[in-house]
């Protein structure tokens, strides 16, 4: 696991222009790469706000940080797998900024062949143009992160959330296949610690949906409902119903559970339509047992780790190397 370093974020003037620096340095030695986190949402003009690190993801992890490693206003790195074997270089540069390099993944999220060939090249804040990873990766590479670190670091855990529904809002036309496949193939921890269980992430993505809803008051709340409303409503995942369900369960109003989810009629209804022999609905009200709801879900196709959660099982089983 790797030692913690106390940090603080730098401010945008700092960052940009070496995010716009590091990332053309990979480039130029003929590395595939892509931005992410506070990044990627300056190159997709979503917003520019202070961050910690400057986050890529490559495609060859041992060239990277060689190349890292030669730099002259270096002062420090750390090589140190993070928890669960995920590979991440951390180098500490003495303007003060952070660059990660990370193995061909996003923490959460893997790098796929289709999800490489969504990188899109822009400039950064002004700056000269680099690679950043898609819209839609953007956003689900954060699902989660509320629900990992809000009993750490309240500020943080909201700073995702609010990076969340602002790509959604900028997100002019979702690949909602795409989006579900992806929430499907990422995973993370519950929390951070080492023996929290880990799940995919569509499994936080209905979880977390209330918070994004009260994140969206000061925002377009319209837009980001039908995002959220379309996800839900397409998404036939085991755990996503099984959440769902059992929320109507608990409020018994339809009117009820389609504001607590951010619900539009026309995936309310999909939702009804797919209920309806497990349901019993009078005007607003909506009925069914626990029983009912454990049989449903068990009749559907069974849910199973995704293979890039398998992998961090693992890993994390295994003695991190330096």
């Amino acid at each position: 696991m790797k030692r913690k370093i106390s940090r603080v974020e730098a401010n945008a003037e700092t960052w940009l222009p070496e995010a716009s620096h590091f990332g053309n340095l990979l480039g130029n030695n003929g590395i595939k790469y892509a931005i992410f986190g506070a990044g990627a949402l300056a190159v997709q003009n979503v917003m520019i706000r202070p961050t910690i690190d400057i986050d890529f993801v490559v495609n060859d992890y041992e060239k990277a940080i060689a190349i890292l490693r030669e730099q002259p206003e270096l002062n420090s790195s750390n090589l140190q797998k993070e928890r669960d074997g995920i590979q991440v270089a951390d180098f500490y540069f003495k303007s003060g900024i952070t660059i990660q390099i990370w193995d061909d993944n996003m923490y959460s999220l893997p790098m796929t062949e289709d999800s490489w060939k969504r990188i899109a090249f822009k400039p950064v804040g002004g700056y000269d143009s680099i690679w950043s990873i898609s819209m839609e990766d953007l956003i689900v590479s954060k699902v989660g992160r509320y629900t990992q670190q809000i009993k750490n670091s309240s500020y943080e855990a909201n700073k995702n959330v609010r990076d969340i529904v602002t790509s959604i809002q900028a997100l002019a036309r979702p690949d909602f296949k795409y989006v579900i496949q992806r929430l499907e193939e990422g995973a993370r921890r519950e929390t951070l610690a080492k023996f929290s269980k880990i799940h995919n992430l569509s499994w936080y993505f209905v979880r977390e949906v209330e918070i994004y809803r009260k994140m969206t008051e000061s925002l377009n709340g319209e837009k980001i409902g039908q995002f959220i409303a379309s996800i839900l409503g397409k998404s036939k995942s085991a755990s996503v119903e099984y959440w769902l369900l059992h929320n109507l369960r608990k409020v018994q109003s339809i009117s009820k559970f389609k504001l607590d989810f951010m619900l539009d009629d026309k995936n309310c209804s999909i939702l009804l339509q797919r209920w309806k022999s497990i349901l019993e609905i009078k005007g607003d009200r909506a009925v069914i047992s626990a029983k009912e709801i454990q049989e449903y879900v068990e009749s559907l196709k069974p849910e199973t780790l995704s293979e890039y959660a398998k992998k961090l099982i693992c890993s994390g089983k295994q003695k991190p190397q330096t």
